[in-house]
């Protein structure tokens, strides 16, 4: 069984595993604001812009991935398959993330009269 200082160490870990999570795709994404000028074509962008953007998602996405699973690992032996949990909430906040950043997209394109 865990001593109180391994679950401690736990939880300080998930707690930072997690408020990461938009830290790193801020660091590959602009912000939703940004993304609403730059589809609404407030921002000079070209198809190479846009090509960037899309390789950075998965950039992002990837790392946030890798990390939350590596934290997951890394509690497995403390705190069982409670650990699974930590995986799946990264995930809510990078779904989350990713929902706000496309909502933004979507609305800057109709505010230009796009589709």
């Amino acid at each position: 069984m865990a001593g109180a200082g391994e679950r401690l160490a736990v939880a300080g870990l998930a707690g930072m595993m997690l408020a990461e999570v938009p830290q790193v795709m801020s660091g590959f994404l602009p912000s939703p604001s940004t993304a609403y000028d730059k589809a609404a074509g407030a921002i000079d962008t070209g198809p190479e812009s846009l090509r960037v953007l899309r390789r950075s998602l998965i950039k992002g996405g990837v790392v946030t991935v890798i990390m939350a699973a590596s934290v997951s690992a890394m509690t497995y032996p403390v705190i069982g398959l409670k650990s699974i949990w930590l995986f799946v909430a990264a995930m809510l906040i990078l779904g989350l993330f990713l929902q706000d950043f496309f909502q933004a997209q979507r609305e800057g394109k109709a505010a230009a009269g796009g589709n």
